[in-house]
């Protein structure tokens, strides 16, 4: 019978010699895994994205830059986070399905490009939910205005439905007292006041001011003081309209509003307006102005008067 041993016993001798060769150890592989070459630089510039759009804003929050400026910022960092983005996931691709290095890098570039792009989406969000407008108001607000008037809106078939106003069973002049109190928690500014011609008072209000009306000197020092008046303070009327100014989150950007306060017999009116400055598209924020004030308004008149919504009745 042949001898087969041989070539066996010869590469045992081949595999030993090998093991000397390389000091005893016993000769292992493993596979050669690829790196990702574009990992790194989405990271960066991702996280350059996110610098450079919360730099934008602060610019502008300070008036460094105006908004036209800002609108440039917001479309280069939106692009490079997207660019970020799409390079990255196909590292993660190449990653589940290659086995390639680098794939904490990648997630990385991800999460830095998602919250740069976080406020796009949420700003994508509000413009699916709103209509296209820069304008919204309460349904009063299409009549007659007092002092300084303001033009009704053009009707859009995007406008969404007209905000129900207020109706309280109350004094105009204690509803416009009560409005002073929200637009300080506001913090709207407010711009001019008009009102009606005030209500007839006696002469010499025997109790409160003496028997007749006595001019009061005033001293040259207070001046200056009293020449910077409130327009807020105004004398008891049956008619307001009120004129200010409401910045939005972030980038503060302004707002017309227009406040009218009508007294008619027992009751009274408020009713609002509010128009974008600078855009024209408002994602809705003029809309959240007006139901944000009318809702404080409610808080800070319920307990003392009744609130009734002005469709009903």
């Amino acid at each position: 019978m042949r001898d087969r041993s041989g070539p066996v016993t010869a590469l045992l001798g081949e595999v030993a010699k090998g093991e000397a060769a390389a000091g005893g150890m016993k000769a292992t592989g493993h596979y050669i895994r690829k790196r990702l070459r574009l990992a790194g630089a989405a990271r960066s510039l991702a996280g350059f994205s996110l610098v450079f759009l919360a730099a934008g804003i602060v610019a502008y929050r300070l008036d460094v830059v105006d908004f036209e400026a800002l609108k440039g910022v917001l479309v280069v960092a939106f692009a490079m986070a997207a660019a970020a983005l799409v390079i990255a996931l196909v590292g993660l691709a190449r990653v589940w399905r290659s086995g390639y290095q680098g794939g904490g890098v990648a997630i990385g570039a991800v999460a830095l490009s998602l919250l740069t792009l976080a406020p796009f989406v949420l700003a994508g969000i509000l413009a699916y939910d709103n209509p296209g407008v820069a304008q919204s108001s309460s349904e009063g607000m299409q009549a007659a205005e007092i002092g300084a008037p303001v033009e009704p809106a053009e009707a859009s078939p995007d406008a969404p439905p007209p905000i129900t106003g207020r109706r309280y069973q109350a004094t105009a002049a204690q509803v416009f007292g009560v409005t002073r109190l929200v637009l300080a928690d506001l913090g709207w500014e407010v711009s001019t006041v008009n009102a009606a011609a005030p209500l007839d008072e006696e002469d010499g209000d025997l109790g409160v001011s003496g028997t007749v009306d006595v001019p009061i000197p005033t001293p040259r020092d207070t001046e200056g003081a009293q020449a910077q008046v409130d327009p807020l303070d105004q004398p008891d009327s049956t008619d307001y309209a009120i004129e200010a100014t409401a910045t939005g989150p972030v980038l503060a950007l302004p707002s017309d509003i227009t406040i009218r306060i009508v007294e008619d017999g027992s009751e009274s009116f408020v009713d609002l307006r509010s128009a974008s400055r600078s855009v024209a598209w408002d994602l809705g924020q003029n809309r959240r102005f007006i139901e944000d004030f009318l809702t404080r308004l409610d808080l800070a008149m319920a307990g003392a008067l009744t609130v009734v919504p002005a469709g009903e009745g």
